[in-house]
């Protein structure tokens, strides 16, 4: 087996779970975010939006330095980062114990992210 194909391999199982993992993850959120305190409708609603959006507006600003980084440090490097970063996050937010931390944890996972895109640029820079 060459070695691009054996990266495929390795970096379409990784894409997968990743993809699995924020599929699973998304819509049961806000029923954790309800679970960390009695909030009203209201405020559940206001801190569920902000759990799910600060993971994406930290992955807007972040992206670019991490291209850029991958371009200059190689995408391998970047996709160890991303994806062992995201594992410990991840593995934390079961761990909380108040909204503000759950929030905190969902910021260090946007600036974590990152896998699937450079997973999909590695391989397309390999393949013949």
């Amino acid at each position: 087996m060459e070695q691009w194909q054996r990266n495929l391999a390795v970096l379409w199982l990784g894409t997968f779970i990743a993809g699995m993992g924020f599929s699973e993850i998304m819509p049961f959120l806000s029923l954790y975010v309800d679970d960390l305190g009695s909030f009203t409708k209201g405020q559940l609603t206001i801190y569920s939006g902000m759990t799910y959006a600060v993971t994406f507006l930290v992955i807007a600003l972040v992206s670019p330095l991490w291209g850029k980084l991958a371009d200059r440090k190689g995408r391998k490097l970047m996709l160890l980062r991303s994806s062992m970063g995201m594992a410990i996050v991840i593995g934390l937010m079961g761990f909380v114990t108040n909204i503000w931390q759950l929030i905190g944890l969902r910021f260090l996972q946007g600036f974590f992210a990152g896998y699937i895109p450079n997973a999909s640029a590695l391989i397309a820079a390999e393949t013949p």
